[in-house]
C-alpha cells in the first residue's frame, strides 16, 4: 500500500484520497440540500451515510471475495463501492423516516454526490496499484489502469446527472451506474465468480439496471 511520510506520521494515500473524496462530497451535498434541509441534518445525515457506507462496503467487499464474516475480516478486508452505495442509501432511508425528511430530495442529492466520490477515490486505487485492469490478447495478459479510465467516466456520469431532473436522477444514476459498474467488471484483474460469469456485484449491478428501468417503463 502507498503511504505519504510526513515527520513522525504515516498516511496511507488510498485512505487519504477516498477522505478527500467524501470532503468534496460533503461540500457538494451541502449545496445542494441547504434550500431543502437545515444545517444540522445536512451534517448528521452526511456523516451517518460515510458510517452506512463504510459498513456496506465492508460487508459486500467480504461476501464477494466468498470470505467469512468476522470481526478480524471485517477490519482487514477491503472496499466495494456498491456495497456502500447500498449502505448509504439503507441509512439515508431510515434516517428520513425517523424525523419525517423528504426521501426523494435526499436521495437525489446523495445519487448526484455517488459517481464523483466514485470518481475521486478511484485516483486512491490507482495509486495503491489495486482495481487495475487486465485484457488477454492471444494468450499474453495486459494489465492497465483501468481505475483511471472508471475515474473520467464516473466524473462524466456526475456531470450528466448534475443537469438531470431531480425527479428523474435517481433512476438514472441506478441505471447509468450499473450499466458501467457491469462491463467494467469484466476486465478486473481479480474477478470472484459467482454465477454465468458474474460476480456478486454484477448480479448486484443488473438489479440496479433493473431499478432505474422502472422509471422509464413507467412513461409507457
Amino acid at each position: 500500500m502507498s503511504n505519504i511520510n510526513f515527520y513522525y506520521f504515516t498516511f496511507s494515500t488510498y485512505i487519504l484520497i477516498i477522505g478527500i473524496a467524501f470532503i468534496v462530497g460533503f461540500v457538494l451535498f451541502y449545496k445542494f440540500s441547504q434550500k431543502y434541509y437545515n444545517k444540522i441534518d445536512i451534517v448528521y445525515i452526511y456523516v451517518i451515510n460515510i458510517l452506512g457506507f463504510a459498513i456496506g462496503a465492508k460487508i459486500l467487499s467480504l461476501l464477494s471475495n466468498n470470505v467469512e464474516i468476522s470481526v478480524y475480516n471485517f477490519i482487514n478486508s477491503g472496499y466495494s463501492f456498491i456495497g456502500g452505495v447500498i449502505g448509504s442509501i439503507l441509512v439515508v432511508i431510515l434516517y428520513c423516516k425517523r424525523y419525517e425528511l423528504n426521501l426523494k430530495n435526499m436521495l437525489s442529492n446523495f445519487t448526484v454526490v455517488y459517481p464523483l466520490i466514485y470518481s475521486i477515490s478511484k485516483i486512491g486505487c490507482f495509486l495503491n496499484n489495486c482495481c487495475y485492469g487486465s485484457i488477454s490478447i492471444n494468450n499474453v495478459t495486459y494489465n492497465f489502469s483501468l481505475q483511471l479510465i472508471n475515474s473520467v467516466i464516473m466524473f462524466v456520469l456526475f456531470l450528466i446527472l448534475m443537469k438531470k431532473h431531480q425527479n428523474i436522477v435517481i433512476f438514472h444514476f441506478f441505471s447509468m451506474f450499473g450499466i458501467i459498474r457491469f462491463v467494467e467488471d469484466f476486465f478486473r484483474y481479480s474477478r470472484n465468480i459467482m454465477i454465468f460469469n458474474l460476480t456478486l456485484e454484477q448480479i448486484i449491478c443488473f438489479i440496479f439496471i433493473i431499478i432505474g428501468s422502472s422509471s422509464f417503463i413507467k412513461k409507457f
